[in-house]
C-alpha cells in the first residue's frame, strides 16, 4: 500500500516499515506485561538470583561494543566514512563506561578492592547510556558526505581523553552520584537523565525513518528498530528502585538485543557490504564482458560480410582496371613497344597505353593515380577514357602535341566532381617514326625516362612537370613540350615509382641505380627480354609488391 504525503509530494511505501511497526508493537507489549506483573505483585519485582545473568548480558554488550569499534576502526582507511567512525568511537566510550560500571558493581565476586558505592556505579551506567545516545544523535544528524577533519588516531586520542576526564569527574564528585541514585533507587535527577536519553533515541528513530524513506537503504530500517528497542531500554529503567529490579534485567536484555542489531549494521556496513558490492560489481562486469563479447562477435560477423562484399567490389574494380590495360601494343618494322606490369596486392592505379594516331605518329603514355582501391581504379578509367575522347575533341593533329593533351586532361579533371585529395601523374609522349623524334610532356611523373644507347650509355630525360590535380581555380599550369632524337638501336624505358621504390627485407629501395646497372648489363637484348629481366629482378628483390610496377619500353629498330 502506498500513501501520498500531501505536504512533500512524496509517497510512503508502508510495506517498507512493517518490521519497524512489529518491533514497536513488541516493545509496547513487553512494557505492558511488565506493568501488569508489577501491578499484580504490588510493586517493583526484585530478582536477586537474576543478577549473574544480568551481568553476563552487560558483559556480552561490552564485547559487542568493542567489536563494533574494532570493525569501524580497522576499516576506516578503506571506507573513509566519518559517520561510521564516530559511531565506532561512541561504542568504545560506552563500552569502557559499561566495563567500569560492571567492575564497580557492588558485590562483584573476585573484584575485592575495586568495588565502589552503588551511586558511582550508576553514574558510569548512566554515562554509557548518554554516550551511546549522543553518539547516535551525531551520526543521524551528520551529512553523508561530511569532510573528515580528524584521522582515526586523532579520534581515538580524543575518545581516550574524554574517557579519562569522565572517570576522573566521577571519582571526584561524590555529591553528584548521590543526586542520581540512592537507597530508594533512581532519584528525580537520574530519572530525568534516563528520560532525556529515551527522548534522544526517539529523535534518532525519527531521523532513521526519514533516511529510510529518502534512500530506501534497508540498513536504516534495522537502525530504526535498534533505536526503538533502545528507547524502551531506557523507559523500563525509569523509576528503578534496585540494581536487581526486574526492570534492570529487562533493560539489559533489550540493550543486548539492540547491540546485536548494531553489530549486524556495522558488520554489514563495514565488512560485508563492500564485499557484496564487489561481488555485485564482478557479476555486472561479467555480464558486461559477456554482452561485449556477444556484440563483438556480432560486429565481427557483420564486418566479415562487409569485407567479403568489399573484396568482391575490389575484384570487380581490379578487373575493370586490368581490362583497360592493353593486351597487345602496336608495332611495325621501325619501332617496337613492349610493356610489363606487376600488380600490387592492394588495388593500385598504374596505367599505360600506346595509341596509333596516324601512319607516322604513335601516342605513348604511362602514369599513376593517387591512393589505392576503388578510387584509384576509377581515376584510371577516367584517364583512359579522357585521352581516347581527346582524339575527337582536339583532332589527330592535336594529339601529336603532348602539352595540348595534358592541358585538356587538366581542365577536364578540374571540371569533374573529384575530391581535392585525388590527382594523376603521367608522361605523355609522341614518337614520329619518320623523323625518330620522341616529343613528350610531363604531368608530374616523378620517374625520369631512361634512354639506353647501344654502347650502354644512359641518358636521363627531364621529367619535371605539374600534376593533374584539383587546382584549376588557382593555377593554370604551362605544360612544356620536350624532344629527344632516338636512333636505331636506342631503347627508351618509361616506368612508374613502384619499380624503384620496391623494398627488400631490409627496407632498402630497389633504386634507379640498380635499374641502370641492370639495363646496361642487358643492353644487347631486345625490348621483350629486357622488360622480362626487369620484372624478374624486382620480384626477386622485393618479397611483397606494395605498389604497382609498370615498365613501358620503346625500342627503335634498325631499318632493313
Amino acid at each position: 500500500m502506498i500513501t501520498p504525503d500531501l505536504k512533500s509530494g512524496h509517497q510512503w511505501d508502508l510495506k517498507r516499515y512493517t518490521q519497524i511497526f512489529h518491533v514497536l508493537v513488541g516493545c509496547i507489549s513487553l512494557l505492558i506485561v511488565m506493568f501488569l506483573l508489577e501491578n499484580s505483585y504490588g510493586g517493583h519485582i526484585i530478582v536477586n538470583s537474576a543478577a549473574p545473568y544480568c551481568n553476563w548480558l552487560i558483559f556480552a554488550s561490552i564485547i559487542l561494543a568493542v567489536s563494533i569499534f574494532l570493525v569501524t576502526y580497522y576499516t576506516y582507511n578503506q571506507m573513509m566514512n566519518n559517520r561510521l567512525a564516530i559511531a565506532g568511537f561512541t561504542f568504545l566510550i560506552s563500552g569502557v563506561f559499561d566495563t567500569v560500571y560492571l567492575l564497580s558493581y557492588p558485590g562483584m565476586p573476585g573484584l575485592s578492592g575495586i568495588s565502589a558505592p552503588s551511586g558511582e556505579a550508576v553514574m558510569f551506567w548512566l554515562l554509557a547510556r548518554v554516550a551511546n545516545a549522543a553518539g547516535f544523535l551525531i551520526l543521524v544528524s551528520m551529512p553523508d558526505q561530511r569532510k573528515d577533519r580528524l584521522g582515526r588516531n586523532w579520534k581515538l586520542a580524543v575518545s581516550l581523553l574524554f574517557i579519562a576526564g569522565a572517570v576522573l569527574f566521577v571519582k571526584l564528585s561524590d555529591g553528584v552520584a548521590g543526586c542520581l541514585y540512592g537507597n530508594e533507587g533512581l532519584k528525580t535527577a537520574g530519572n530525568i537523565v534516563i528520560a532525556v536519553v529515551a527522548a534522544i533515541y526517539g529523535y534518532n528513530t525519527f531521523r532513521a525513518v526519514m533516511r529510510l524513506r529518502k534512500n530506501g537503504d534497508p540498513l536504516y530500517k534495522t537502525l530504526a528498530c535498534a533505536f526503538i528497542i533502545m528507547v524502551f531500554c531506557q523507559v523500563t529503567t525509569i523509576g528503578l528502585v534496585s540494581l536487581y529490579d526486574m526492570r534492570a534485567i529487562i533493560s539489559c536484555m533489550l540493550k543486548f538485543v539492540a547491540f546485536m542489531l548494531f553489530f549486524y549494521i556495522f558488520y554489514i556496513q563495514g565488512i560485508r557490504r563492500p564485499y557484496v558490492l564487489l561481488s555485485k560489481a564482478k557479476e555486472e562486469l561479467n555480464e558486461y564482458a559477456y554482452e561485449l563479447d556477444r556484440l563483438v562477435d556480432k560486429r565481427t560477423h557483420e564486418l566479415k560480410q562487409v569485407n567479403q562484399r568489399l573484396i568482391a567490389d575490389l575484384e570487380v574494380a581490379r578487373g575493370i582496371q586490368q581490362a583497360m590495360l592493353p593486351s597487345v601494343l602496336p608495332s611495325n618494322e621501325y619501332v617496337s613497344f613492349v610493356s610489363g606490369y606487376l600488380p600490387a596486392e592492394n588495388l593500385s592505379g598504374d596505367f599505360y597505353n600506346v595509341i596509333r594516331i596516324d601512319n607516322s605518329h604513335y601516342g605513348v603514355y604511362i602514369g599513376d593515380v593517387s591512393g589505392h582501391g576503388v578510387s584509384a581504379a576509377m581515376l584510371t578509367v577516367f584517364t583512359f577514357q579522357k585521352i581516347m575522347s581527346l582524339v575527337d575533341e582536339i583532332g589527330r593533329e592535336g594529339m601529336t602535341i603532348p602539352a595540348m593533351v595534358l592541358e585538356h586532361l587538366y581542365n577536364s579533371f578540374n571540371a569533374a566532381n573529384f575530391s581535392e585529395e585525388l590527382y594523376i601523374v603521367l608522361i605523355y609522349g609522341v614518337y614520329n617514326i619518320d623523323t625518330g623524334i620522341f616529343s613528350y610532356a610531363s604531368g608530374g611523373l616523378n620517374t625520369a625516362p631512361l634512354r639506353l644507347r647501344p654502347d650502354g650509355s644512359i641518358q636521363e630525360l627531364d621529367s619535371d612537370g605539374f600534376a593533374i590535380c584539383k587546382l584549376g581555380d588557382i593555377i593554370t599550369p604551362k605544360f612544356s613540350n620536350r624532344q629527344v632524337m632516338l636512333f636505331p638501336g636506342d631503347k627508351l624505358i618509361l616506368y612508374t615509382d613502384g619499380l624503384v621504390e620496391a623494398l627488400n627485407h631490409n627496407k632498402q629501395p630497389y633504386s634507379k641505380e640498380r635499374l641502370k646497372d641492370l639495363i646496361t648489363k642487358h643492353r644487347r637484348w631486345n625490348a621483350n627480354h629486357m622488360t622480362e629481366v626487369i620484372l624478374d629482378d624486382v620480384k626477386q628483390y622485393s618479397e611483397k609488391i606494395n605498389d604497382d610496377v609498370t615498365v613501358l619500353t620503346i625500342e627503335v629498330l634498325r631499318p632493313f
